[in-house]
């Protein structure tokens, strides 16, 4: 009797440390894809309207308050990021800002703002160019034109272009 229960414990701790060891191996991890450009999203803002008050010098040097306004498009609103673009491959395809869109929990597409100048004006300072982008690294505010209605709900932004693929999720 007392030998069946030796058994029966070397069985049981036989057991445990298989489970012990088995738990402490690392899992392996799927290698992340690589980037020729990377995108990254320091922070966002949803706006409806912007609004900015410049103090303009008249000729007698008194000060004049003029307030500046920008307005999107009826039923839309900004979609206002801060990101960085870094080159990180060593393939010489260029950053297209084609190819970077906001998605919305639908599925639907918006692109960059043709001309997203008006930032500068608003304190979204420094603007990132909207022209192609070849090497380097380039930090700055851009801007969207979304419907009000997909504001409301799951943003990402995605870039998918010849050897970078990226999804960010914005808000969910």
């Amino acid at each position: 009797m007392q030998k069946k229960f030796i058994n029966s414990l070397f069985f049981v701790f036989i057991v445990c440390c298989s489970l012990l060891v088995a738990s402490c191996q690392t899992p392996k991890k799927t290698p992340a894809p690589d980037l020729n450009w990377q995108v990254a999203v320091s922070k966002f803002e949803i706006k409806d309207s912007l609004a900015a008050v410049e103090g303009v010098t008249q000729y007698d040097g008194s000060i004049l308050n003029v307030t500046h306004t920008q307005t999107p498009d009826s039923g839309k609103v900004y979609l206002i990021l801060e990101a960085t673009v870094s080159k990180v491959g060593n393939q010489s395809d260029p950053f297209d800002w084609q190819w970077l869109v906001v998605k919305d929990s639908a599925g639907n597409s918006y692109s960059r703002m043709e001309n997203d100048s008006f930032l500068d004006q608003y304190q979204f300072s420094p603007r990132i160019t909207g022209l192609e982008l070849r090497l380097g690294e380039y930090s700055g505010w851009m801007c969207f034109e979304i419907p009000a209605a997909a504001a409301k709900a799951k943003l990402t932004l995605t870039y998918t272009a010849a050897g970078s693929q990226q999804e960010i999720v914005l808000q969910k």
